[in-house]
Order: structure tokens, then C-alpha cells, then sequence
């Protein structure tokens, strides 16, 4: 089976890339609702688009009120379900290469969903051409389901099976190979107390902080009212010369008896606060050093750590690891100081374990709230999705490669007894939403095959 899908692959290259770079110039951002088109027109025309081909190659299609569609091939009730998503982010600024042109350069495609998820939607698709044009008769039906609203809160899958029932089980080719069998639980967290005010300390007028709680915080700004000039000037000198001890980017002016300050950090995904430099942190760092209003509030932010130690929900387990905490967000509201945590705890854990030791631990002037949670997802490794994928992506690619747990959540949540398989193969960068995203043709062809075995043998094995 292997050669002659090789063979599929060469002989059909040139369409393959010609409708990769046709859907890819769809710009399939969510927008405005309209008749027919609750995500807007861009995924809507993506929708049509990939069903248009499906149909043309003899697969039967279906679009369920616009939410989302599906192509499938094979006979009988029961399906497995491969899951992708045609919407994208928006393409944003400083792109070397127009975002929706899809240009190929040293046989790369750039574009906004090259490698999420457009691209790898599509590959799924030509396989699934690709085993019905080679004459394969699966044991299961196989089905292709094309969500539009994976990047802004799922309501696409959640109508759909509404609509429609629900899969033996399959794989979102959402991530990275080989595949991911656990993903850490979702929770975000916010911690609000009232301000105090001390007339006789400089106190803060206003504060904010972070664009979203899955985002390290690259800027927090603040203005303090010194209640005097020189004690403005005086708070001006100490702040400089203690962001250059402890090397924090700062920007300050004074104007009368106020200081204005912003602290600049470095951005990174909220899974991985690590990888970031958190400047919320870092600013309620040098307030804590002054005689400021509320002063023990920043002396507890300054304090929050990628442990969850400082909220008391340290934790871990032997599958996904260690929990993790993104202070994401701050802002002074109405007399109200409030923050949110972006919380991935571990599978074994239970989020009601982490809601209650952290308020435990944290001084009873805070109010602690659950705001959202997505659940963790755990398929173990000896399950017939884990051990059958693998088992593909090891023949197909001769790496051995082993099942991996991240703090992500993929597409996967969306079904039970589903995994993300690929489509970013070991040590390639992850491009995904970032400016010139770009995805190796060589890859997309490639995934072809593996995701036409994939889906093969899942049929026979579920």
C-alpha cells in the first residue's frame, strides 16, 4: 500500500499543490455572521471550496447549516473521524510575504493557515481521495469533518454534533507528530481583591497589564501618584537604578507629582510561561519595593511563579508533567485589583483540587474564581488510536519516536477517543500564527501518505 500511495502522491504532485495554493489565498478569518454563514463569509468560502474537490473525486459531502461540513468515504454507520479546521487568526503585521498570496519560495508556501490548519486539512483530504481512487475498502466509513471555528471558541464542532453522531474515535492533524496522547487541563483563574487607599502613601491611579491569559504579558503600564514633586523625582531615580540591578526593561517620565511607567517583557505561549519574561510580575516587582498603597498585594504578584508554588498548586503527575501558571493578565477596575492565571494542570489532577488549594492559600482578602476550563484529555498509550498511529508514523517515517504530553489543547478535546497526529514532524519550528507561517511542500506531501495509511488502518482497528 505504501508504494502505490507514493505513487498517488507523484502523480497527482501538481494538483495537490495548485489546490493547496487556492485554498490557502481563501481568507478564511472569522467574520460578521450573514445568512448561511454564522462564522462569515472567509470560512464559509473555504467550506465550499474543500467540499467542491471532494465532491469532483466522488466523495460524498454535506455541510451542516454552515457550521461546519464533512467528506466521507466508505460504507456503514460507525465512522472514524478525522477532525481539521479551515478558519485562521488574523494574518497581522510585518509579513515578508503577502498572507493570503500563498507564494511558494525554495518549496515552501507561505501563508496565514499554511500548517494551521488549511494545509493539513487538505493533505487529509487528498488521502482520503487517495484511498478511494486506489480502490481501498475500509473496514469503517471515514469520515473528514471541517470545523470554522477552532480559533475562537469551537461553537462550529459543538452544533455539528448536535447534528450529527459522534465518531469510534480518529486523530486532528492539529499539532505535532507522532502523536499527543495527553493534554493538560485548561483552567483560568481570577484572583480580584479590593484596592485600599492610604492617604498618606503614593498610591496607584492606574495599572493594566497583558492582552490575553494565554499570553505572557509583554507590557504593563502604571501611573503612581507620589503626592508630592520631589517625591515623584525621588521615585523616578530609585526605579531607574533598581531595573538596572535586576536588567528590567523600563520606560518612566514624570509629570508633577505622578510617575508613568511601563515595563516590557517578552511574550510566549501561556502553556509554556518559561519561555516568556513576564512583565506584570515584573513591574509589581518594583512597586513592592515602595512605599506604595497596597503594598502586600504586589509583594504577593511579585511573588507568582511557572510553578503554581506562590498559589500553593504545585503539582504533577507521571503522565503530562508538571502543572503550570501563566499570570496573564491585570488591571485596576473600579477600585478593584484583578488578575487572571492561566492554569494547565495535569491529567491525574482535578480542577476542583486546584481551585481550593489555591484558596487556601492565598490571603482571605482575595476572591478566587473559575472563569473557564477545558478538561485534560487522556488516551493511554496501549489504546488502539495511540498504539495504531504510532505504529503508522513509525513505518511510514522509520523514526521511533514516542507519544508525547503538552500543556496545549488541541483540537483533539473537541471528540472523545481522539489524539493529534502531526501535521509538525520532531524539532521544526512551530510557525503556527506567527508572521510568514510557512509549510514545507515536501512535508504536505509526505503527510499524505501518513495520514492515508492513518486513516486506513484506524478503520480496521476501531
Amino acid at each position: 500500500m505504501l508504494d502505490a500511495l507514493e505513487a498517488f502522491v507523484a502523480n497527482h504532485r501538481d494538483e495537490m499543490v495548485q489546490t493547496l495554493v487556492e485554498l490557502l489565498q481563501i481568507e478564511s478569518v472569522q467574520g460578521h455572521p450573514a445568512d448561511g454563514q454564522p462564522f462569515g463569509p472567509g470560512p464559509a468560502n473555504a467550506l465550499a471550496y474543500v467540499l467542491d474537490l471532494a465532491a469532483r473525486h466522488g466523495l460524498r459531502t454535506a455541510n451542516i447549516d454552515g457550521y461546519a461540513g464533512h467528506a466521507e468515504y466508505g460504507e456503514g454507520d460507525e465512522y472514524v473521524a478525522v477532525l481539521s479546521h479551515l478558519d485562521v487568526v488574523p494574518a497581522g503585521a510585518g509579513w515578508t510575504h503577502p498572507p493570503f498570496a500563498a507564494e511558494i519560495h525554495h518549496e515552501r508556501v507561505f501563508a496565514r493557515g499554511a500548517i494551521d490548519d488549511k494545509g493539513p486539512a487538505l493533505s487529509t483530504l487528498w488521502a482520503l481521495i487517495a484511498l478511494r481512487e486506489l480502490g481501498v475498502r475500509p473496514r469503517r466509513k471515514i469520515r473528514l469533518i471541517f470545523g470554522l471555528n477552532e480559533e475562537s471558541g469551537w461553537a462550529c464542532v459543538r452544533h455539528y454534533f448536535t447534528k450529527q453522531p459522534l465518531p469510534l474515535g480518529g486523530f486532528t492533524p492539529d499539532a505535532e507528530f507522532p502523536l499527543i496522547y495527553a493534554e493538560k487541563g485548561v483552567a483560568t483563574l481570577q484572583l480580584t481583591m479590593r484596592a485600599e487607599e492610604d492617604s498618606m502613601s503614593p498610591r496607584v491611579v492606574r495599572f493594566a497589564g497583558g492582552q490575553r491569559v494565554n499570553m505572557v504579558p509583554d507590557a504593563a503600564t502604571v501611573e503612581v501618584d507620589c503626592l508630592s514633586e520631589t517625591a515623584a523625582r525621588e521615585w523616578e531615580q530609585r526605579w531607574y537604578k533598581e531595573a538596572k540591578q535586576k536588567q528590567i526593561d523600563l520606560d518612566m517620565h514624570v509629570d508633577g507629582t505622578k510617575v508613568w511607567a511601563t515595563v516590557r517583557g517578552v511574550s510566549a505561549h501561556g502553556s509554556t510561561p518559561d519561555a516568556g519574561v513576564n512583565a506584570l510580575i515584573r513591574l509589581a516587582f518594583l512597586l513592592s519595593l515602595q512605599p506604595v498603597s497596597n503594598a502586600t498585594m504586589w509583594r504577593f504578584i511579585a511573588a507568582q511563579d511557572p510553578s503554581g508554588k506562590a498559589l500553593g498548586i504545585d503539582m504533577a503527575d507521571e503522565v503530562s508533567g508538571s502543572l503550570t501558571v501563566n499570570l496573564g493578565t491585570g488591571a485596576l477596575q473600579g477600585g478593584e485589583y484583578v488578575f487572571c492565571c492561566d492554569v494547565r494542570y495535569p491529567v491525574r489532577a482535578s480542577v476542583d483540587d486546584v481551585i481550593s488549594r489555591c484558596q487556601a492559600r492565598v490571603p482571605d482578602r482575595w476572591h478566587v474564581r473559575l472563569i473557564e476550563h477545558l478538561p485534560p484529555l487522556y488516551v493511554p498509550k496501549d489504546s488502539p488510536v495511540v498504539s495504531t498511529l504510532l505504529r503508522v508514523y513509525q513505518e511510514v517515517t522509520g523514526d521511533p519516536g514516542e507519544p508525547l504530553a503538552i500543556g496545549g489543547a488541541t483540537y483533539a478535546r473537541a471528540i472523545p477517543n481522539v489524539v493529534a497526529f502531526g501535521p509538525r514532524f520532531p524539532h521544526q519550528p512551530d510557525l503556527a500564527h506567527q508572521r510568514d507561517e510557512s509549510w514545507s511542500l515536501q512535508d504536505y506531501l509526505r503527510c499524505v501518505v501518513i495520514y492515508a495509511r492513518a486513516m486506513a488502518e484506524l478503520a480496521h482497528a476501531l
